[in-house]
């Protein structure tokens, strides 16, 4: 399952069942983990935590160096989970200060070009299309999905089941289950596709619906009337109430 031609530490600690392609090079610091396969070219660094059955490559990087004047060597690590896939030249690059982690959550599609930089967090069943760049300490929820060429201000959050809109360009956060896009970003609707897809229906649907108007006229009682009867709402709100860089602007 191992061709000749590829460069692995003998350090390296590679479970049964993975397959690794021509000219795949893997680092001495490295665990891959049943059944996951290392496609040609792709870079595992020190660092790289890959899980079970995932796809990576061909010519990816997983836990390269962190662009980060602060970064001095110390031992941190890239986490990929289970079932991930990393398509061609997409770079994953391992966090910033001791113990600390780059995730990709289980399930989570990473398309050609996309750059998902240090210390950056993705849920699990994202898609992150090609050529989208993540900044440092960005955080992307569950089932969100970041459109082609789509790009996040460092710290930048990405709310669950939100959809994050092709060559948008955000600095503040996006809420859950919404829509932004634009350059400047700006929230425009619900994510409906999304959401319809993922089983958001009936008056669950309507009061995300009611609490995407009343966040757009800063209606603060209503929002507050909605969390106390919705879960979803009340996650809408508590995303707002945590928000460091501010969430964005409505259309």
């Amino acid at each position: 399952m191992i061709h000749s031609s590829a460069v692995i530490h003998p350090d390296a600690r590679l479970a049964a069942g993975v397959e690794v392609h021509p000219y795949v090079v893997i680092a001495a610091d490295v665990t891959v983990d049943e059944g996951t396969v290392l496609l040609p070219g792709t870079i595992l660094e020190d660092g790289a935590r890959i899980g079970k059955h995932c796809r990576i490559g061909p010519y990816a990087t997983v836990s390269g160096v962190p662009m980060d004047s602060n970064f001095a060597g110390e031992a941190t690590v890239a986490v990929l989970e289970d079932n991930v896939t990393v398509r061609e030249f997409a770079s994953i690059h391992r966090a910033t200060g001791e113990g600390k982690a780059t995730r990709v959550g289980s399930k989570t599609l990473v398309m050609s070009y996309v750059h998902v930089s240090h210390n950056v967090h993705v849920g699990s069943g994202c898609t992150l299309t090609s050529k989208a760049q993540l900044a440092g300490h960005c955080s992307v929820g569950d089932y969100a999905f970041v459109g082609a060429a789509a790009m996040m201000h460092q710290y930048g959050r990405v709310g669950r089941y939100a959809m994050f809109g092709a060559f948008s360009g955000a600095g503040q956060d996006i809420l859950p289950f919404c829509l932004a896009r634009g350059a400047p970003a700006k929230h425009a609707s619900l994510n409906r596709v999304g959401l319809l897809r993922h089983g958001f229906e009936g008056e669950r649907y309507q009061l995300l619906e009611q609490a995407f108007r009343a966040f757009r006229k800063r209606d603060k009682s209503r929002i507050a009337e909605l969390a106390a009867t919705s879960e979803d709402v009340a996650d809408m709100l508590e995303f707002a109430q945590e928000s460091a860089r501010g969430i964005l602007k409505f259309y």
